[in-house]
């Protein structure tokens, strides 16, 4: 990818404005319409739009010109239209003088012999610049045909009488531009950098931008210049803060420059500290000054919550970085002590009043700092609870502040400053369930952060030989089958599970969390998504905790869950809602593993590039935040993906990264699927075959069913080994319909079974694994071909490939295969049958073809059925298409 892409790309596609250029469209069409009329705030792309409409309208044939109005023409009559007067016009009438309507006329008449009777579409940028004569020129050209006017109008400006005369005639449309959608703004970043965004990076273009493109490129620029905008295989990562270019600073500046000061007094108190209350904020201007603002797009006034913000958080970060150090404490002091003075009581305010009083410079009392943290956590900003904390002194700091300082700095990747904060906290004084939580959490770390199990397990045997309560045990039982779950020991888990009674809801969320995966991966698919969705609805229950996961962790573990039950396209929903939440918030590690589940989805789909973009997303994510072992996961499912493209050094490079990245347990034999795959790609068999083996064993001794189900079918499909006795019991012990899909395939390939080979395509189509599909698809139509079945075989090829060709790519032993039975199967028509079965195809009766070839009837219908025989078919319906494909 470009370096510089942001400059590589000078015009930006043009995205979400469909429905404004057929507006466009219909009106230059209708032959009624005088014009166009353009509305929106700065930056939402208007002028971009009236380019477009002028494009598109020269490509159908008419002619354009553009006309820019600006405070110096204006003070020039006729000067901006100049380009419309053509030399010689403006001769004096019989009294020596030139008359406007004259004028007027004579360039009418210009005009239509220039551009022999075609409508001269016509773009006017900031049309209220325009001075009152060249606006009654094109109100005169535009009423007479002679031009189309495209004009833009900013919100805040006023719009020239010509206009509104004309939209109220009905002789002009009018669009009202609005900033981009989420969805179009994702859109736009995709197409402008050349690949995808991760979805967190998304959310914080869109946070700060609210979708202006204006605000969105110039962004784009200053992360893209100060390497804050990173891509990381071919998805791009946002690393720090969004810089804001020059430009983008003078064109808000130009917004707030000429306000009054009782104006910019209300900009400058948003910037620091909104939102704020309507009622508090009328009190510091008139009335007037907040409509002022208001009707300039500066401020937005939310009737529901009765707040008060600034219209683009922008605005804020650039009203901030102008303003005198002086001034900006002065205020954040003075609204700190205003929220203590109305709010005496700790509650919601204790944030506000904690984050202002730090960035005021103040030393704010600890206990002011420790409730604004614990309010931070509980909204899961960890940056703003790190912040907090560490501004407490160190000798100041107790157990309850060492737990929330640890836990942050583990959600944030700093692991080993994280284990040496909460080794100290369990050195403090502290009662019993601050103790369990800081064990828990350091555990946690260990297991997550440094990629230690066992000093994990080692952490919590120590503290249950401490913890007398009865619930606090429960707990650190069900934490013990979390570490077991997650180090790739769910048979464990499930056992250590059995010992807990449950009835502390605390510990039925945790126990939901472990056993979620290891009921899952044990094939036992329904219990795992009632357990995943009970534990969702006991943790919004159990309100805000320390010391305990993201809720979307239980809907990260029903898409694993959904997923093994072969419930894919459900799994895939769920994990794209899922990710959203979490891309919010910034939850990095629910974020990796949404990423790595939708990866996980989309090769169990077949859509391998989709698989290859998320894995590269997952992986990203992790190096980003230093989680080691799941980066390990997201390099796993990167190689396998590259090596189902046929990528095999891409898949080789994935893997040489994975050697640098500690061991890790979760999903460890399902890791070795990348390492099987890469050996199949660089065309190594046996050594393919033996990964394949030896992962399904680790499987087996470690009670992954639905993964040991998994490489011995791909043990099958890049060997054709027989594994179809392991996969009938594995089918027989599992509930999900996926591995009974690929048992079935098993047991028909052994017997070559032409008709059971298709009814596994079948049902691997039904799951929506199509790569399956067309696999097992593809030997149907070999084993029928086998059995002179010629039909039958050219159908199930078909079939085969067209399934194949929604598989984005994937090059695999048993596409090859059917490739290569396909070529040698296929029978081309003859010079006759392709005659006839053209004009059958296009509807002509037999009898009628019959008269036109100077043939019978008989002989036709012969020919069709020979036809039918040969392109896989069964009568003419099909026909169009089967002779598409084969010609």
């Amino acid at each position: 990818m470009l370096a510089d892409v942001g400059r590589a790309l000078p015009r930006w596609p043009l995205i979400g404005r469909r429905s404004e250029l057929d507006v466009f469209a219909r009106a230059l069409g209708s032959g009624e319409k005088a014009g166009l009329v353009i509305h929106g705030r700065a930056g939402v792309g208007k002028t971009r739009l009236a380019d477009e409409c002028a494009e598109q309208a020269a490509a159908s044939g008419h002619p354009t010109e553009r006309v820019a109005g600006s405070r110096t023409t204006a003070l020039l009559p006729l000067s901006a239209v100049a380009a419309l007067l053509a030399s010689g016009l403006g001769r004096p009438g019989p009294d020596g003088q030139v008359h406007a309507a004259m004028l007027f006329e004579q360039t009418r008449q210009a005009l239509h012999e220039r551009h022999q009777g075609r409508r001269l579409v016509t773009v006017v940028d900031d049309v209220s610049l325009l001075d009152a004569a060249s606006l009654a020129l094109l109100g005169y050209l535009a009423a007479k045909k002679a031009i189309f006017l495209v004009a833009t109008v900013r919100t805040g400006e006023p719009v020239p009488d010509l206009l509104t005369d004309l939209w109220r005639d009905g002789r002009v449309e009018r669009v009202d531009l609005q900033d981009l959608s989420r969805a179009h703004l994702d859109t736009l970043l995709h197409l402008a950098l050349g690949g995808p965004i991760e979805a967190g990076a998304g959310r914080e273009f869109w946070e700060a931008t609210r979708g202006n493109p204006m605000y969105v490129h110039e962004l784009v620029l200053g992360a893209l210049e100060s390497r804050a905008l990173v891509d990381r295989s071919g998805v791009w990562h946002l690393e720090g803060q969004l810089p804001a270019t020059d430009r983008l600073v003078d064109l808000v500046e130009q917004r707030v420059v000429g306000l009054s000061a009782e104006a910019r007094s209300v900009v400058e108190l948003l910037a620091l500290c909104q939102p704020l209350e309507l009622g508090y904020v009328e009190t510091t201007a008139p009335a007037s000054v907040l409509e002022a603002l208001e009707r300039a797009g500066l401020v937005t006034l939310t009737v529901a919550d009765g707040q008060v913000r600034l219209a683009h958080p922008l605005h804020g970060t650039v009203v901030r970085a102008a303003m005198p150090r002086s001034r900006a404490r002065a205020i954040l002091l003075a609204q700190a002590n205003r929220l203590e003075a109305t709010h005496p009581v700790p509650g919601p305010a204790a944030l506000r009043i904690a984050v202002w009083r730090l960035d005021a410079g103040d030393r704010p009392d600890p206990a002011v700092l420790l409730r604004g943290a614990h309010l931070a956590r509980y909204a899961h900003d960890f940056r703003t609870v790190r912040r907090l904390a560490e501004a407490v002194p160190a000798d100041q700091l107790d157990a309850i502040g060492a737990l929330l300082l640890g836990e942050a700095l583990y959600e944030l990747g700093a692991f080993d400053a994280s284990e040496r904060v909460l080794a100290h906290g369990q050195e403090l004084p502290s009662s019993e369930p601050v103790a369990l939580r800081l064990a828990v959490t350091r555990a946690k770390n260990a297991q997550w952060g440094l990629c230690r199990p066992e000093a994990a397990l080692a952490i919590n045997a120590a503290a249950r030989a401490v913890v007398t309560s009865a619930p606090l045990v429960e707990e650190l039982v069900a934490d013990e089958a979390s570490v077991s779950t997650f180090s790739g020991r769910p048979h464990q888990a499930l056992a250590v599970l059995e010992r807990i009674g449950g009835s502390d809801r605390r510990t039925r969320v945790v126990r939901a969390i472990a056993g979620t995966i290891a009921l899952a991966t044990a094939g036992r698919t329904a219990e795992a998504v009632d357990l995943a969705q009970a534990g969702y609805a006991e943790h919004v229950a159990l309100g805000d905790e320390l010391a305990i996961a993201h809720p979307a962790m239980h809907i990260v573990n029903q898409v694993f869950a959904l997923t093994e039950a072969g419930r894919l396209a459900e799994a895939e929903r769920l994990a794209h809602a899922g990710a959203e939440i979490v891309a919010g918030n910034r939850v990095p590690i629910a974020q990796i593993f949404f990423a790595v589940n939708l990866g996980r989805i989309a090769i169990l789909r077949g859509r391998v590039a989709t698989a290859r973009r998320y894995y590269a997303e997952a992986a990203g994510l992790a190096q980003a935040s230093h989680f080691a072992g799941p980066r390990r996961v997201a390099l796993s499912g990167l190689a396998l993906a590259h090596a189902l493209l046929g990528e095999a050094a891409a898949a080789d490079e994935a893997l040489h990264q994975r050697a640098s990245v500690p061991a890790f347990g979760f999903l460890g034999p399902e890791q070795h699927l990348a390492d099987a795959w890469a050996a199949v790609a660089s065309g190594k068999p046996a050594p393919a075959a033996g990964q394949f083996r030896a992962a399904a064993a680790q499987a087996v001794s470690t009670g992954h069913r639905t993964t040991e189900s998994w490489l011995w079918h791909d043990l099958m499909r890049t060997s054709r080994e027989d594994v179809s006795a392991r996969l009938r019991d594995l089918a027989a012990a599992c509930d999900s319909p996926l591995v009974s899909a690929r048992a079935r395939h098993a047991v028909a390939a052994r017997a070559r079974d032409a008709y059971e080979l298709a009814g596994a395509a079948d049902d691997f189509e039904a799951l929506g694994a199509m790569l399956l599909a067309a696999e097992a698809a593809a030997g149907a139509g070999e084993a029928f071909t086998r059995n002179g079945d010629r039909r039958a075989a050219t159908a199930a090829l078909r079939r085969s490939i067209e399934l194949a060709a929604i598989c984005e790519g994937a090059v695999t032993p048993g596409l090859f295969r059917a490739a290569t039975v396909h070529v040698a199967a296929a029978v081309p028509l003859s010079g006759r049958e392709r005659e006839i079965a053209m004009l059958a195809a296009a509807g002509i009766a037999s009898k009628d073809i019959a008269e036109r070839l100077y043939l019978s009837v008989r002989t036709v219908n012969n020919h069709l059925q020979h036809a039918y025989t040969k392109l896989g078919v069964s009568g003419r319906t099909d026909l169009a298409q089967a002779l598409g494909s084969s010609s």
